[in-house]
């Protein structure tokens, strides 16, 4: 759920259920607390499922994002991990580190740098790396409504791992176009809608594609407690060999802020 909060330093999120796979495409944009004073803030993300008899199950998953602002700029850092097993067996294993910088230049109207780092070992991931910048416009900017517009040219290293598969070990260095559209919605006084869309085709092949929709209902029935639903669906036209194209999760968060 990223920053639940609307002011104060810390959330702790709990895990209640989730499912399918983690996606490619890491939507930060919904992790910046827009609302947030000058100064640093942070947000922890903790969560598990423990199961045994019929399905034996151990899963955990963690993140920490910190944000500090100033009048003009945002730094934004998240940190996330996740591993889980079944029946004795590793069955998901992903660590990705994530920096931007974002730079005020009018009201509308601002830059952002990012650079990332990600290891997925069932996505055959050994390695993926990003270094990207361009705009982000502030379309619509009203109480109950809001649109934000962004675009980025980055570079992509990819290093797959090695493997019995056919293409085990290869490397990719591609660039890739990054653009997004992200709306807020204030459904009820304590009901809120964020919607996120990105599309990242590759430069030279642009039918080389990744997609990423995420949704997020986040409920707060008193200033200290946040309820969140996610849903992520995530598409890549050029998988690796043996990973699926389409990627889907659901996840519910509780967040309570200090």
């Amino acid at each position: 759920m990223g920053f639940l909060k609307q002011g104060g330093w810390v959330v702790l999120g709990v895990l209640l259920h989730a499912s399918g796979a983690a996606a490619q495409i890491v939507n930060v944009q919904a992790l910046f607390d827009e609302k947030a004073e000058p100064g640093p803030a942070a947000a922890i993300e903790l969560g598990g499922d423990w199961r045994t008899g019929s399905t034996e199950l151990f899963s955990i998953r963690g993140s920490l994002v910190g944000q500090l602002r100033s009048d003009r700029g945002v730094w934004l850092g998240v940190i996330r991990g996740e591993y889980s097993f079944a029946s004795g067996e590793r069955i998901v294993s992903q660590v990705l580190e994530h920096v931007r910088y974002r730079r005020q230049f009018t009201d509308m109207v601002s830059g952002e740098v990012f650079t990332q780092h990600e290891y997925n070992e069932f996505r055959r991931l050994q390695l993926r790396a990003l270094l990207g910048a361009g705009p982000r416009f502030i379309l619509l900017n009203e109480e109950r409504l809001g649109f934000t517009f962004g675009v980025a040219l980055m570079m992509e290293y990819e290093r797959l791992r090695k493997d019995g598969e056919p293409d085990a070990g290869d490397r990719y260095m591609d660039p890739r176009v990054s653009s997004y559209l992200l709306a807020r919605v204030k459904l009820m006084e304590n009901i809120n809608l964020v919607e996120t869309v990105y599309f990242q085709p590759r430069v030279t092949r642009p039918s080389d594609l990744r997609v990423l929709n995420e949704t997020i209902f986040a409920v707060t029935p008193n200033p200290r407690v946040t309820v969140g639903i996610g849903f992520n669906l995530t598409y890549d036209s050029a998988p690796p060999a043996t990973v699926p194209p389409l990627d889907t999760q659901l996840r519910t968060t509780v967040g309570v802020k200090f």
